[in-house]
C-alpha cells in the first residue's frame, strides 16, 4: 500500500511538472485606458500609397499597406505624407484594418525609402508595430501601437505623444514642449511606459 502511495505521488508530481514545463510562459492583457479610440467621420476613398513587409516575425509572411484618403489628404502635396488607413496581411490574407482620420505619418527618410513603422520583436511569438501619428499644424500627434501574434493583430496603445527619438528598443515620447520626456520600451516580452503619470513604470501590454 505504502508503495502504491509513493508511486502515485511521483506521477502527480511528474504531471505537475509537466504542466508547469509546457505551459505559457508570458500572459498579455491590454488596458483600455491606453487606446484613445480613433477618429473616422463619413465615408472616404482611399489610394494605396505603399506597402512594407514586416521584420522579426518567425514564422508566416505579413505585410503592411497603407493608403491615402483621396477626399482629406491627397489634393495637396504638403500633406499627402498623411496616412489614413492601415491595413495588415498575413500572406494574401488580412488580418486588420484601421482607419484614423488624423492619420499617421512617415518618421522620415532613409536610404531614399520612408519608414512608416518600427518594428520591435516582444517575443518569439509577436511583434509590436509602432506608428506615428500625422504631424500637422500645431495639434500633438496620436501614437499607436499595434501588436502581431500569430493571424492576430490588436491596438495594445493609442495615445498623442511626439515621438522625440527610438533607440533599440526604447521610443523616447513628448506629450507637448512644456512636458518632460517619457519613454516606452519594447523588451522582456512586455510594452511598458514611463512618464509623468506613471514615474515608476506602467506595463501596458
Amino acid at each position: 500500500m505504502k508503495k502504491l502511495f509513493l508511486a502515485l505521488t511521483c506521477m502527480l508530481a511528474l504531471v505537475s511538472c509537466g504542466a508547469r514545463n509546457n505551459g505559457p510562459v508570458n500572459t498579455h492583457e491590454i488596458d483600455s485606458l491606453m487606446i484613445d479610440p480613433f477618429y473616422s467621420a463619413g465615408t472616404h476613398t482611399y489610394r494605396i500609397a505603399n506597402t512594407q513587409t514586416v521584420t522579426g516575425l518567425g514564422t508566416g509572411n505579413y505585410s503592411v499597406s497603407w493608403y491615402v484618403d483621396t477626399e482629406e489628404w491627397d489634393f495637396d502635396p504638403e500633406t499627402n505624407h498623411i496616412f489614413s488607413k492601415i491595413e495588415f496581411k498575413k500572406g494574401k490574407k488580412i488580418i486588420g484594418s484601421f482607419v484614423d482620420d488624423e492619420g499617421w505619418s512617415y518618421y522620415g527618410v532613409e536610404n531614399s525609402k520612408a519608414i512608416m513603422f518600427k518594428s520591435f520583436m516582444i517575443d518569439n511569438d509577436c511583434t509590436a508595430l509602432v506608428f506615428r501619428g500625422g504631424v500637422y499644424a500645431a495639434g500633438i500627434p496620436e501614437l499607436t501601437i499595434f501588436v502581431i501574434c500569430g493571424s492576430e493583430v490588436k491596438v495594445v496603445f493609442n495615445k498623442e505623444y511626439h515621438v522625440v527619438n527610438v533607440d533599440d528598443n526604447r521610443i523616447t515620447i513628448k506629450k507637448d514642449s512644456k512636458g518632460s520626456d517619457g519613454s516606452i520600451t519594447i523588451s522582456d516580452g512586455h510594452i511598458s511606459i514611463v512618464n509623468d503619470e506613471y514615474p515608476t513604470g506602467k506595463i501596458i501590454y
